[in-house]
């Protein structure tokens, strides 16, 4: 029956054949090696992994994760690079330093001190010295008989609200509160080391509410205070409240001192007799207690009550929080709480939980790899996979601190094991599928086959996910932020390690666990049917589990394999509509309002713990609520300009290393003493004073205005203090250089000659003029809001830039800054998480493209891995996160997270033989969504063992990982199979082809006269179709179906075998020649699930049972012999072994759609039976599907058979042959469909002459 083909062979098809049999033959080599010698290639894995792991240990330093939150500000910007310097200039500044406040007056004194005697030297210091002590603020001592001084900030706080919700001021909630003090704080072991002492060597009293009281009662304790004195002190209070928030009543009125303020007339002696007034309503009550707002009324509320412990802000209180304050019951009682904490504990305590709750990251990696193990049913591969998983991470250290170079290791590195994990778990669950569905596509192919197979499909998608994944990783290493560069470094050479190592880790464990564990443990659990009462029990209850795992197995096909395709294709308009509707609304809520909240706080003093900690609740709500954390204008309150020349802002420290300091770095250029330096400086001073921005200047301050300050001095009896000198009495302007430079230095020895008052001069070790600091106060009030600090930023970067450009060429390089620390996290996470996101976004479209050459499909899954994140940053502003560093490190991995899962199905739509739309889409959803939906399912689990945890980074780690996974999840689901459905490629719509490559269609437009004239002399043309399977194949089902579903004719599917040989299964034997390397490849290589149904290349020989060998040149060599035929049939053995639960060996399209686009009815005239190509019931005793001899399951009358497939032409391009082996066959071409004559099962199989012209299906 078989058909000969013959054929002339040319010059150029040689040349094609021999590079395509190349690369067939690496891929085949490859094959062979994994499945020959699969423990070679994890033996030679694993010392790979152990010699880098070595290397890398060796060559860097030790890990240090003692400062967790180094790295959380941003470096190598603008404003911080000036602030770096500044740093240093101010570290850099002192006595013998390499800056001095005025000059060595020993290095100087041949020219600055010749005149000047020892007496005249004394004198002056005397005077200056005096003349500090009568301007410095006058100090109280008042002897305090009970409290030992005021209440300081340094001192450890409590916060004490009423656990009623009502007032504090009453008697119950104030012996409340002395008594939780002495049973959890003064009776601790470690309080009497720790506690500031007295006189007589006793500890101090709290400065509490109730001291405070017994104080103004004259009572012994706290306890022995009565309702009486509470309502004698309240009226006290409420009397003297008015002067106090007047702003008369102040410590320097306070006591019997004669040297105090005339305002303090004002104020009753009572108010003033005793300091315990004042300091209640400034440090103990809350602010609105007794406010000019509430004084009126009749029973005012005090909502919070401060409480000072004696005792420092230090870690050492570590011990006391842990065994008392940290428990929420310890704390409280029936009338007041805990509620907020001030002990200077954050970091240390910070570092306490880091390795505390650790047990929840590792949690959720056992829920990563226990979920991977019931998917898989092995604990073996599991186990393989994690350790996978460690090996990669060991390798990108290795290529981190020894390729890379990077010195700084930060601790949100470690977050990468989970995420790793999440990538390993995707790429786990798809191999495996597709390895247990090559079993029922290749059941007699052997190990090699099965391998090749499989890795045909999940080679390309692990290369593609692989590279998009760390391409969205790596493209947040544009952020400024060390702590984000660093961890996109490290995360995106973890998924390329990743991505190598699973190339050859993953199938040679998959055919470890095959040839040595898989039919054992089969056979061992069948083998065991008697035994004791125990083993009985046992096996009892494996069945028990074998039927649930039946009745899983059936609910999981009927969701993943039918509803879920039914339901995205039949309702995908609804579904484009909502998800766009999600993206547009998560867009507008994160980027237009109410937006992502900046933080307020710097890293090193943010939020360390969940909002309810009570240090959390301290710093959040508390601080604000008292009057003395408030900053008065003399104090810093409003925002410095500081004008800095001399020095070059250029930050010379390692911006990815934050442990690294800059050092200053000298303008050569810097010349302050020429004529028109000096009239420039003048008119800087007048600008600036005309300025809305210039503020009153506080006492004691480098002034801006230098030039006119040196006159003053010039021209004051002060100048002659040193002695007589060339400065005094100079009224000429401009001076000369030198004698400018004479006078700076005089007037710094005469105002400064212990060298601590900053007059804006920078003197070097020689004694020479280096730098000018000269500083100025704003009336900006200090804001942690990023608006008001940004208005003054860019109105005084404005100013300066104007004035700089007037500039002499010596003061042209100056610069300013100011208290912008907060200020310059704010600005870069303002502006820097859009452009990384929109960088890993677009790295992933362009890897994407590179990988599919498909421009629609890459442009789809773009745009549902954007909606995925705009969502996730919507839900983010719901739950009312602020943009912290954290926040900016998450939402730069959200790219990488969720770009994996949308990849599995643009790769599977990409591969599909069916050419279109809906059928494709059933097709990728059939075949990956279980293992998509799997995974994602362990990962949200995970995410939720993370939420209890104390540590704001693990809860916000955790919840990212659910938000992302899930939504990406319904994103490349739904949104993107949905685009898929209206505009998803057919054919070779949207493909980018080579120059060099025809259209798939071209062979079978041209004039079939015209080629046979222009082809090679001889060329004949004989094509053969192959004979149909003997089995049922699933594939013929959901072809079928596809075919109702799109209108067309049913294409046979490639999974229908070739079996001439006996029921009993044999393994085909290894192709031997190149030739037959490229045959083999073609047929049972291909990237659907599914094989030819008709031979797609010209043959050679006359013998129709021999395969002709054929080298490069032509040459024959010797014949093949084909299979020998066996009996016709054999009985049903027993089954064995079980595919995947709900996985189709084609899982192409949907079972039993109707002809209507719109339902997912089948209808009964046509309806094609469930495949049993997969199903225990048909499987013989190797585990594979039984074969039917000449029949198609009682199919054959219906059957229409398009002669579709590819014929292998060596006047096609090289190029094209290549696509070819990633995009499969199938595509639609020009032959009418041809009815099979031959329905009964008893005739003999008809073989179809193919015409000399044909269609190239090749779909994209």
């Amino acid at each position: 029956m078989d058909s000969l083909l013959y054929y002339s062979s040319s010059q150029p098809y040689h040349h094609t054949q021999h590079r395509l049999m190349q690369a067939f033959s690496l891929f085949s080599s490859y094959s062979h090696m994994i499945a020959e010698w699969p423990m070679a290639v994890l033996l030679g894995c694993l010392a790979f992994i152990f010699l880098c792991t070595l290397a890398g240990l060796l060559g860097s330093p030790p890990l240090d994760f003692s400062e967790p939150l180094l790295g959380f500000e941003p470096r190598d910007t603008e404003i911080n690079r000036k602030l770096e310097v500044w740093k240093a200039m101010q570290a850099l500044t002192g006595p013998k330093n390499l800056f001095s406040l005025s000059p060595d007056p020993e290095v100087n004194s041949s020219t600055l001190l010749s005149t000047l005697s020892p007496a005249a030297w004394g004198r002056a210091e005397e005077s200056v010295v005096r003349t500090k002590r009568m301007v410095g603020p006058v100090e109280v001592k008042e002897e305090e008989n009970f409290f030992c001084g005021p209440p300081e900030k340094k001192l450890a706080k409590l916060v004490f609200v009423s656990t009623s919700g009502g007032s504090l001021w009453n008697l119950q909630a104030i012996h409340s509160m002395c008594r939780i003090e002495q049973e959890q704080i003064r009776s601790h072991i470690s309080f009497g080391a720790l506690c500031q002492r007295s006189a007589a060597n006793e500890c101090c009293p709290s400065w509490s509410l109730g001291n405070y009281l017994a104080v103004l009662s004259n009572r012994s304790s706290c306890q022995d205070t009565t309702q009486a004195d509470t309502d004698r002190t309240l009226a006290l209070l409420r009397f003297c409240a008015t002067f106090y928030h007047r702003g008369v009543l102040v410590p320097a009125c306070v006591g019997s001192g004669q040297d105090k303020p005339p305002f303090c007339a004002q104020v009753p002696a009572k108010c003033t007799g005793s300091s315990a007034v004042y300091q209640l309503l400034h440090f103990l009550l809350d602010r609105d207690f007794l406010s000019p707002q509430t004084a009126d009324y009749q029973v005012p509320s005090l909502k919070f009550a401060l409480l000072f412990l004696p005792i420092i802000k230090t870690s050492s209180l570590l011990d006391i929080y842990l065994d008392g304050l940290g428990d929420p019951i310890k704390v409280s009682d029936n009338y007041t709480s805990i509620s907020g904490m001030d002990l200077g504990l954050k970091p240390r305590l910070l570092k306490y939980y880091l390795a505390e709750d650790t047990m929840y990251p590792l949690l959720s990696l056992v829920i990563i790899f226990f979920g991977m193990s019931l998917y898989l049913r092995s604990l073996f591969i599991t186990f393989m996979s994690l350790l996978g998983v460690l090996g990669s991470l060991m390798v990108a250290f290795f290529l981190y601190h020894v390729a890379f170079r990077m010195a700084y290791f930060p601790f949100v590195n470690l977050a990468s094991l989970l995420l790793l994990s999440g990538v390993c778990v995707n790429y786990t669950l798809i191999f495996f599928d597709l390895w247990r569905l090559s079993r029922g596509q290749v059941p007699s192919g052997g190990l090699a086959h099965r391998v090749g197979r499989t890795m045909h499909h999940f080679g390309y998608l692990l290369l593609v996910s692989g590279l998009t994944t760390s391409a969205a990783f790596y493209g947040s290493y544009l952020s400024r932020l060390p702590t984000v560069r660093c961890f996109a470094l490290f995360m995106g050479t973890a998924v390329l390690v990743h991505m190598g190592l699973t190339l050859l880790w993953l199938p040679a464990t998959v055919v470890l666990h095959e040839r040595y564990l898989a039919h054992g443990c089969v056979a061992q659990a069948q083998g065991q049917r008697g035994g004791s009462d125990p083993l009985r029990l046992l096996l009892a209850l494996h069945r028990r589990i074998r039927i649930l795992r039946k009745i899983f197995s059936i609910l999981s096909r009927l969701l993943f394999q039918r509803l879920l395709p039914c339901g995205v294709i039949k309702f995908r308009y609804i579904w484009i509509c909502w998800f766009a509707a999600l993206a547009a609304g998560g867009a507008y809520i994160g980027g237009v309002s109410p937006r992502l909240r900046l933080p307020i706080l710097l890293p090193l003093g943010g939020q360390f713990f969940r909002s309810s900690h009570p240090f959390e609740r301290f710093d959040a709500e508390y601080r604000q609520q008292f009057l003395f954390e408030d900053l008065p204008p003399n104090e810093g309150g409003n925002l410095p300009v500081v004008l800095v020349w001399g020095i070059l802002p250029v930050d010379t420290s390692d911006p990815l290393d934050p442990r690294t300091n800059s050092s200053v770095v000298s303008d050569p250029d810097f010349s302050p003493s020429s004529p028109e330096a000096q009239e420039w400086l003048q008119a800087l001073c007048q600008g600036a004073q005309n300025q809305s921005f210039f503020g009153d200047q506080p006492e004691g301050w480098p002034t801006l205005c230098l030039v006119e300050a040196l006159q003053q001095w010039m021209e004051s009896p002060s100048c002659g203090r040193l002695g007589a000198d060339l400065c005094c009495g100079q009224s000429e302007f401009p001076w000369a250089p030198q004698l400018y430079l004479h006078c700076l230095k005089m007037m710094a020895l005469e105002q400064s000659p212990d060298g601590t008052r900053d007059l804006g001069l920078r003197f070097d070790s020689h004694g020479n003029l280096a730098a000018l600091v000269l500083k100025f106060q704003t009336n900006l009030p200090y804001s942690t809001e990023y608006g008001p600090v940004h208005h003054f930023y860019t109105e005084v970067s404005r100013w300066l830039s104007t004035e700089m450009s007037k500039a002499p060429p010596g003061l042209n390089k100056g610069w300013f800054t100011s208290t912008l620390e907060l200020y310059s996290l704010q600005h870069s996470l303002s502006t820097e998480p859009a452009v990384v996101l929109g960088l890993a976004l677009a790295l992933a479209f362009a890897t994407l493209l590179l990988g599919t050459w498909n421009v629609p499909l890459s442009l789809f899954s773009v745009a549902a891995v954007a909606g995925t994140v705009l969502l996730t940053v919507g839900l983010l502003v719901l739950l009312e996160w602020q943009l912290n560093t954290a926040e900016a490190l998450f939402l730069s991995a959200s790219v990488g997270l969720s770009v994996d899962l949308t990849v599995n199905y643009c790769i599977s739509y990409h591969l599909c033989p069916h050419p279109d739309r809906l059928s494709r889409v059933a097709f990728s959803l059939r075949q990956t969504s279980r293992a998509t939906a799997m995974g994602t399912g362990v990962l949200f689990a995970s995410g939720v063992i993370m939420l209890p945890s104390t540590i704001l980074l693990y809860r916000k780690l955790g919840i990212i990982v659910m938000m992302v996974k899930f939504l990406g999840c319904g994103f490349a689901s739904f949104f993107f199979q949905s685009l898929c459905c209206f505009f998803g490629p057919e054919k070779n719509c949207g493909q980018i082809l080579w120059p060099c490559a025809h259209l798939p269609w071209d062979a079978g437009t041209e004039d079939p006269d015209e080629k046979g004239r222009t082809g090679p002399p001889g060329f004949s043309e004989h094509y053969e179709l192959q004979p149909l399977a003997r089995r049922r194949s699933p594939s013929f089902d959901t072809s079928t179906a596809t075919s109702k579903l799109s209108h067309r004719p049913s294409i046979l599917s490639e999974d229908l075998q070739i079996h001439d040989g006996s029921c009993c299964l044999q393994h085909a034997q290894v192709p031997v020649s190149p030739r037959d390397l490229l045959l083999d490849h073609q047929t049972v290589f291909s990237q659907c699930p599914a094989l030819q149904t008709s031979s797609p290349y010209k043959q050679v020989g006359p013998n129709p049972q021999t395969w002709i060998r054929q080298d490069s040149q032509g040459q024959k060599t010797e014949p093949l012999q084909a299979l020998p035929e066996g009996p016709a049939h054999c009985p049903k053995p027993k089954v064995m072994e079980e595919l995947p639960d709900g996985l189709c060996s084609s899982a192409s399209t949907l079972e039993g759609l109707s002809v209507s686009d719109d339902t997912c009815a089948s209808e009964p005239s046509v309806r094609v039976p469930d495949s049993v190509g997969t199903s225990p019931e048909v499987m013989n005793g190797t585990g594979h599907p039984m074969l039917e001899r000449g029949q198609l399951n009682g199919k054959r009358d219906t059957l229409w058979l398009a002669l579709k497939e590819t014929i292998y032409d060596p006047n096609m391009p090289n190029s094209h042959h290549s696509s070819l082996s990633w995009k499969g066959r199938g595509g639609p071409g020009d032959i009418s469909p041809v009815v099979l004559p031959n329905s009964q099962p008893d005739l003999p199989d008809v073989w179809l002459r193919r015409p000399s012209t044909y269609a190239s299906g090749y779909s994209s």
